[in-house]
């Protein structure tokens, strides 16, 4: 096994770790045992490392994976360099150290031009791909997937890149086309053998029917496949798949078989709570107790189901955050080097980089420590409501948050539990600044798509409980149950500043976005919805009469 014999042997490998990770394994430790690495050219030996901390990354040993692929010398060798990158991402987000991740692919993303084998490109981007989907930057994902799809020779590759990209088709798509999506990618699967991969769409697949509320159709896929799934022995299909089937079961009135699915879903669960068959587990599993009274496994289930909703919160934020820090990281250094360039502006132009770098870490240390705050009283946030005809009812159509009915009921009900359990309550009322000048500049559809950015900007920063709605035209109201005065102003400080930095590019930087706030609590103010949000409107008029875009205090 020497020369060219080694290299063919580490590329089987290489193959056979993308299809089955346990064969993959055994089949390294055999090698390992077989070869002589006094005998392994530099390049054999990288290779030999490189897969050796795939298997250590795969059993969870992210330590030592990470000291093999510090140990690894590959200046000579590019794909090596970015294959090591690729797989320092995944440990970073693995062992929950997200600004390393970004971090390191920022220098991913630059190397893309050379990507230009489909199998490298899949290697090294295919991580990636998964980071973008769990911040929601789906345009990326997007890019990512089609860039991948132009190379790719292999139908295997090409069915693993479409069932990456189904995640941002169903959120940024309408449903129909992620169907038609869902079936290419699911029909391309089967006829290249990649069962895992198939049912690993499949199992997305289900929890997105249930948000469509298609339990007929949950139920016939789960029957259909659950011998496949049983066959490959992996938690996290078999988790998923009990715990849609139950829900579904749940809402066909089946409950003793929901019962037993959701029961075997929570035994095997995956240890990663941001998997949706987790939320899904709990919330069926609440439902059912409830439904049989049983109050004690409500308590115990409502408590699970609360604890998964603020760590998917808190998950989100941190990878928000890491991203944002990682960007600014990476411009400030790209401005670096242009500033090494100007000989003759090198001093000057250095001392304003440096100036911009201490306050955009300053800015990112407040939003650290703001958000820190925040997730720390995040609560449960009330199902929505399922009903298309409901949702109009209660939901403005343009930015999806809630309308002043449904604002005022839901702001009702909040305030009479925080004065039944005597816990504090705090409101928030802005109104976008100069809001007529861009409808009158730019017209409706630049002011529509300025609301819906508002809108998007602050939910960023919002708890679960935290009750948001449009009550006027630029108008918004947010009800902050069991939060106090000093924190509702943290908040809205926060929004603020989120405002005023939305990029508005795509209108010729002629837009500026700013809005006013206002904000009272019931210690002032009362248990009264009314007397709260006339306090609030007052301290919002204090804020437009003293020059716009400040935060205010009844």
């Amino acid at each position: 096994m020497y020369g060219i014999t080694v290299t063919e042997n580490l590329k089987k490998l290489d193959e056979l770790r993308l299809k089955d990770s346990v064969q993959f394994s055994y089949a390294l430790q055999a090698v390992k045992a077989e070869l002589d690495t006094h005998y392994l050219t530099a390049t054999e030996q990288q290779y030999l490392d490189l897969l050796i901390a795939y298997d250590l990354t795969t059993r969870g040993d992210f330590n030592t994976a990470l000291d093999i692929l510090e140990s690894i010398d590959f200046k000579d060798n590019s794909l090596i360099t970015l294959r090591v990158i690729g797989l320092k991402v995944n440990i970073h987000i693995l062992s929950y150290h997200y600004l390393e991740a970004f971090l390191n692919v920022e220098q991913l993303l630059t190397a893309l031009p050379t990507l230009t084998n489909d199998l490298d490109y899949y290697q090294v981007i295919g991580q990636v791909i998964l980071l973008f989907n769990n911040i929601e930057r789906y345009d990326l994902t997007q890019q990512l997937v089609e860039r991948g799809l132009s190379l790719s020779k292999n139908e295997s590759l090409s069915c693993r890149l479409m069932a990456l990209g189904l995640q941002g088709t169903y959120n940024t798509a309408g449903f129909d086309t992620y169907i038609t999506k869902f079936n290419e990618a699911n029909t391309l699967c089967e006829q290249t053998a990649e069962s895992v991969f198939q049912l690993l769409i499949i199992r997305n697949h289900l929890f997105y029917l249930l948000e469509q509320q298609q339990y007929h159709t949950v139920l016939q896929l789960y029957h259909q496949h659950l011998p496949q799934v049983q066959d490959t022995r992996y938690p996290i299909l078999s988790a998923g798949f009990n715990a849609a089937a139950a829900e579904a079961l749940l809402h066909s009135d089946q409950l003793q078989q929901a019962v037993t699915l959701a029961a075997e879903a929570e035994r095997i669960l995956p240890t990663d709570r941001n998997d949706p068959a987790v939320l899904v587990t709990y919330r069926v599993l609440y439902l059912l107790a409830k439904q049989q009274g049983d109050f004690q496994q409500l308590l115990q289930y409502a408590d699970k189901l609360r604890q998964t909703e603020v760590a998917i919160a808190e998950e989100k934020a941190s990878q928000q955050l890491a991203y944002q820090m990682a960007s600014s990281e990476a411009r400030l250094q790209a401005r670096h080097i242009a500033l090494l360039d100007k000989d003759n502006e090198l001093l000057s132009l250095e001392r304003n980089l440096y100036q911009q770098q201490a306050q955009n870490r300053n800015l990112m240390l407040y939003l650290l420590i703001s958000l820190t705050l925040m997730l720390a009283v995040l609560a449960y946030r009330g199902i929505k409501g399922s009903r298309r005809f409901r949702r109009m009812a209660e939901y403005d159509q343009l930015t999806g948050i809630s309308n002043r009915y449904h604002f005022n009921q839901q702001a009702t009900l909040a305030i009479s539990y925080c004065q039944k359990n005597q816990k504090p309550l705090a409101a928030i009322l802005f109104d976008l600044d100069y809001f007529k000048s861009i409808n009158d500049k730019f017209g409706h559809a630049a002011g529509d798509w300025a609301l819906k950015q508002v809108v998007k900007t602050c939910r960023h920063f919002m708890r679960n409980s935290d009750i948001f709605g449009r009550i006027g035209g630029e108008e918004f109201a947010i009800v902050l149950p069991d939060c106090v005065l000093s924190k509702a102003e943290m908040l809205a400080e926060i929004c603020r500043e989120a405002l005023e930095t939305i990029d508005t590019e795509q209108y010729d930087h002629q837009i500026t976005i700013t809005a006013s706030f206002g904000i009272s609590d019931v210690s002032q103010s009362g248990y009264d919805l009314t007397e709260l949000l006339a306090d609030a409107d007052k301290a919002l008029y204090k804020a437009k009469r003293n020059g716009r875009n400040q935060v205010y205090s009844s």
